[in-house]
């Protein structure tokens, strides 16, 4: 029988990333977006849909105030970058921050998470992003 500690390790970035991706399902199914993880990963972390609207989002998550955007697949819709806010034991959900930055408006964002706030998830960009 296979120990726990026999396991495959989950490294931090494993451990980050995944809380980002499950951020931004909770986050969106909030507004009406359902949102899941494809069965093969292609590239795209996520596909969402709401009504007749389908997104591919490829989501970067940092511990820090800066994000890095290499790797990004060649076809998606969305790039959500996650903040997570944590202290020594735990993640602050509520205090961590989502932005959802269109594909068309990528370039020229830069690296630092204080340069996305007209991209910070609210309702009326969540809309705007879904609409058919």
């Amino acid at each position: 029988m296979l120990e726990l500690n026999d396991m495959n390790p989950i490294t931090n970035n494993m451990s980050t990333g995944t809380a980002g991706e499950i951020l931004v399902q909770l986050r969106l199914l909030e507004h009406g977006v359902q949102a899941a993880p494809p069965i093969k990963d292609s590239g795209n972390d996520l596909i969402a849909i709401r009504g007749n609207a389908f997104r591919a989002i490829q989501v970067k998550t940092t511990t820090g105030d800066t994000f890095r955007i290499n790797r990004l697949p060649n076809l998606f819709h969305i790039l959500a970058v996650v903040q997570l806010i944590a202290d020594e034991d735990r993640v602050l959900l509520d205090q961590s921050k989502i932005f959802l930055v269109p594909q068309n408006r990528i370039r020229g964002i830069g690296t630092q998470v204080e340069g996305l706030s007209d991209f910070a998830m609210t309702p009326e960009l969540v809309n705007e992003l879904f609409a058919e």
